[in-house]
Formats: structure tokens, C-alpha cells, sequence
């Protein structure tokens, strides 16, 4: 049984259980529609799965193959999803269930997302940050969740929200994922500076965060005293009181000595490795990091120079 389309409610068409649905179809050409999904439906859509799909999780596949076999499989309304060039980009943990229920099940499935719709895609098992720039292919698995991070700070930082050394980055500084994704996009090098700073990270135990940031806003400044920077702090270089390498270092090992209730804040991190570097460079001799108290008032985060 068919019909013409529809412009509002789409076509109908006959599904693989034997009943009538109808095709919805959106403005820019996608498509909509229940489909009882087979087995082998299943195992096809996830022969085109792509390639930066979330890893799978193995718990929730087990859940759903245990409702399809019990028949206590209920639509959500949650849809697998395929982009404009047909692979599948959402609900492989559904196909996978169906193949290893060996029992279909009924699904809604929608075609035809674009390639923009890739960054703020949610489904059933909520996608975070770190998920959407490994799908959309702004990060590699291994330091996405570095790159968010240190991309939410950096824009923090730049908005002006990160002000002194007890700044922490509250619900204002949190970003949408279109946000995050154009943030990722206009900062250079900020892979490289993942990647950096999580190897820093075993020789100065500051958020990766505020590394990525200092070593984001150091090379634009020199790239050889960035060099230099960071490897007096791997290798320890110190030359003894007031030299701001030292002062940096025992002041991180005495906040983290203090307690899992001094953890170090991306703000006080900032700060620190802000003040050290213009000491640096101005061969400051630095005797203490100070960041203030709530009753005197916090020590404003210096910009680098």
C-alpha cells in the first residue's frame, strides 16, 4: 500500500512486520520512520557505522538484548540515526542488541542528518564532550577529553571569567557543544598542547588544563622560552632560593600535601604558572605564590608577557 508524499506527514510504506507507517520527511530532506529492524537490518547498518562512533557500551547492549528477548522492549523514541552519506552515526548499541537478541525490534530510524547536526547529537546514553569531538573528529580519543577541557578554560580565560587565583569555572563558563566545537576549531595547535600537558602533568601535578592554557598562551608569545619553560620543569631545574621554578614546585606539592580539600582549582593553576613565567622571563626572583584569602581578597591571575 502507497500513497503520494506528503509534505507535512511524509509517504507511506510497508515495514518489514507487515503494517502501514508513514515517512516523515524534514526540511532539509530527512526522512523518519518506524521500522520493526531485523537482524540482518541491524547487522547491514552496522556494516556503514563510522569509523569515530562511540566505543560501545557492553552493559547496555546486554540490557537491551535481555528486554528484546523478553518482549520488554519499549520505544522511547530515541532513533538510530545515518548522515547524509548513509553511515550510522547514533544507535549502534541498539543494532548490536538486535543482532545479538537474534529477535527484531522495533526502532525509529532517521536519515539524512547533516554534518553540523554531528556536534550537538544527543541519544539514550547521553553523548558528552569528549564524544563529540571524537565524532565529529575535532579530537582523537586519547586527548579528547584534555581538549575540552583545556578549550573550556582557554575560553574562559579569554572572556575574562577567570580573574583571580581562586576563580573555579562555574555553570557561566560552561559551553553548549556548538560552542565547544567552534572554540576546538579556532584554537591552534590545541591537540599538541593536550598532548603536552598531560605529559607535564607527571612533573607538575597542576590540572591539564591549566598546562594546555599556559602552553597555549606562552608559544604565542616565544616559542623557545616556552621550550625552555617547561623543560626546566620536567627536568628540575632549580638554582636555589628565589628561583621561580622552586617556588613553583613546593608550592604544588605543599597545596596537594595539604589534602584532597586543597585541590588545586584551573584558576589558582593559571595563576601560578602565570606568575612563575613572568618572573621568568624578567629573571624575577619569586619567594612565594600567594593567592590571597577571602577576607584580604584573592590575587588577580596575571596576564603572561
Amino acid at each position: 500500500m502507497t500513497r503520494d508524499k506528503d509534505a507535512e506527514s511524509g509517504a507511506t510504506t510497508q515495514n518489514p512486520a507487515g503494517s502501514v507507517n508513514s515517512i516523515a520527511f524534514g526540511p532539509g530532506g530527512e526522512t523518519a520512520q518506524y521500522v520493526f529492524v531485523t537482524p540482518d537490518m541491524a547487522a547491514e547498518f552496522l556494516s556503514v557505522n563510522i569509523d569515530r562512533n562511540r566505543n560501545i557500551k557492553k552493559s547496555r547492549i546486554s540490557g537491551y538484548v535481555r528486554d528484546i528477548q523478553t518482549d520488554n522492549w519499549i520505544l522511547t523514541g530515541e532513533a538510530i540515526k545515518f548522515d547524509v552519506n548513509g553511515r550510522l552515526i547514533d544507535g549502534q548499541n541498539r543494532c548490536h542488541a538486535i543482532v545479538g537478541a537474534g529477535k527484531g525490534a522495533w526502532a525509529l530510524v532517521v536519515r539524512g542528518i547533516s554534518e553540523e547536526a554531528l556536534v550537538v547529537l544527543d541519544s539514550g546514553s547521553a553523548r558528552n564532550t569528549g564524544d563529540m569531538l571524537i565524532v565529529t573528529g575535532l579530537a582523537e580519543k586519547a586527548d579528547a577529553k584534555d581538549v575540552g577541557a583545556i578549550a573550556r578554560l582557554w575560553v574562559a580565560w579569554k572572556s575574562g571569567d577567570v580573574r583571580h587565583a581562586a576563580s573555579n569555572l562555574g555553570g557561566s563558563s560552561q559551553l553548549t557543544k556548538t560552542e565547544m566545537a567552534e572554540a576546538v576549531m579556532g584554537i591552534a595547535n590545541i591537540e599538541f598542547a593536550a598532548r603536552h600537558a598531560r605529559l607535564m602533568y607527571r612533573y607538575l601535578r597542576l590540572p591539564v588544563s591549566a598546562l594546555g592554557v599556559a602552553f597555549l598562551e606562552f608559544s604565542a608569545l616565544d616559542v623557545d622560552d616556552t621550550a625552555e619553560f617547561f623543560n626546566r620543569i620536567r627536568d628540575g631545574i632549580q638554582n636555589g632560593p628565589g628561583d621561580p621554578f622552586l617556588t613553583l614546585a613546593r608550592r604544588v606539592v605543599n597545596d596537594l600535601q595539604a589534602g584532597a580539600s586543597r585541590r588545586i582549582l584551573p584558576g589558582q593553576a593559571l595563576f601560578y604558572l602565570f606568575r612563575t613565567w613572568n618572573a621568568y622571563r624578567s629573571d624575577e626572583s619569586l619567594i612565594k605564590l600567594q593567592v590571597g584569602s577571602p577576607q584580604a581578597g584573592f590575587t588577580p591571575v596575571p596576564t603572561p608577557r
